[in-house]
């Protein structure tokens, strides 16, 4: 048994109107059109008059939606002097009402709101399937596979009873979609333990067997599968400098500068008042102040104190600071190498106006 998934290469050749194929290789409509529909390319069987067994594909509706599933097989593509099959489909300048009728002209079976289909009663080298979503709504396709026999069991009884299509067949068919999806799932455990192709699900469970709670859903799909790959260090370096330092580079992109209190203090005893930064303050001997040079949003600086209160020793405490590209000076203030004045502006302030490090109101 020969079994077809319908992946991206496909799902990127089919004839689409009102769907899109996103990265995660689902095909997605807004609600905005009332009619959608997906055509595939001829799945080639190998053989004339080749058997089908078992459509099923994922769908998820909105709305008022509904969907009609198209299957035709045929042994040819081209037939004399008529058009390509694949190239009338592929035709944007026929409208897809059109290419569902040529579909019902090749006898096509037609099944509403199934989303797992035999087909054992359509035989043909080339399959055609198209799937229509009308009304009003969205709706969203994904894991799309067919097989070309569809029965694992039938060859094990006398041929009086494997006439194709009958109340048997079709009976001996529940058990073996029930194998076929069993075997399918097993078939996908290597994909599903890979923390590069397995589901964010699943990576928050990964994530808690390494000793770090990610749930809630706070991060983005990057950020959290690449704190999951690097668990293991990051556990190897828990409550040194040098773990704070990584996560925060993994969630805001760039590299960080983590300042020990307890190292000033230490500088400040050698060198007296001078060890300490211009206008840094000396707090604790378990702190640690970080400076980023990145906008850091509400939403943001939660994230990072959440991942980096489970990285850091148990009595220090982490403050982040945001470096200003340049500063404002006062009567007291004096030019160095690098310093600037920024420019005066005048501006009106609506309610979407935000004021920054460098913006004084007069």
């Amino acid at each position: 048994m020969a079994v077809y998934s319908i992946k991206r290469n496909r799902l990127k050749s089919a004839y689409k109107e009102g769907f899109e194929l996103s990265e995660e290789n689902v095909l997605v409509s807004g609600q905005d059109s009332l009619f959608r529909v997906v055509i595939l390319k001829g799945i080639d069987g190998m053989d004339n008059d080749a058997y089908w067994g078992r459509l099923k594909f994922d769908i998820k509706l909105e709305g008022e939606a509904y969907y009609n599933v198209y299957a035709a097989a045929v042994n040819y593509k081209q037939n004399g002097d008529e058009p390509d099959i694949d190239t009338i489909f592929e035709d944007k300048s026929i409208p897809a009402n059109d290419k569902i009728l040529f579909l019902q002209r090749l006898d096509a079976k037609r099944v509403a709101g199934k989303n797992d289909i035999l087909l054992y009663d359509i035989s043909g080298r080339y399959l055609y399937i198209a799937i229509e979503v009308s009304g009003q709504g969205s709706a969203e396709i994904k894991n799309m596979f067919v097989d070309s026999i569809g029965d694992n069991f039938m060859d094990t009884f006398p041929e009086v009873y494997r006439e194709r299509n009958s109340f048997f067949h079709r009976y001996m068919s529940v058990y073996s979609s029930v194998y076929n999806d069993f075997r399918r799932d097993i078939e996908r455990l290597p994909e599903l333990l890979d923390l590069d192709t397995c589901p964010e699900e699943l990576l928050l469970t990964y994530g808690s067997w390494m000793g770090i709670d990610l749930a809630g859903g706070f991060l983005s799909g990057d950020v959290l599968r690449t704190l999951v790959k690097e668990a293991y260090e990051l556990n190897k370096m828990k409550g040194t400098k040098k773990a704070i330092k990584r996560i925060i580079e993994i969630m805001i992109g760039k590299e960080a500068t983590v300042i020990e209190h307890n190292s000033i203090r230490a500088s400040l005893k050698e060198e007296g008042d001078e060890g300490a930064p211009p206008g840094f303050t000396v707090r604790g001997i378990y702190d640690v102040t970080v400076l980023v040079d990145v906008k850091l949003t509400e939403e943001l600086r939660h994230q990072l104190f959440y991942v980096l209160n489970q990285f850091k020793p148990v009595r220090t405490k982490i403050d982040i600071v945001k470096i200003d590209e340049s500063v404002i000076m006062d009567s007291s203030s004096f030019l160095d190498v690098n310093a600037k004045v920024p420019e005066t502006r005048e501006g009106r302030l609506d309610e979407e106006a935000v004021l920054d490090g460098v913006i004084t109101l007069s």
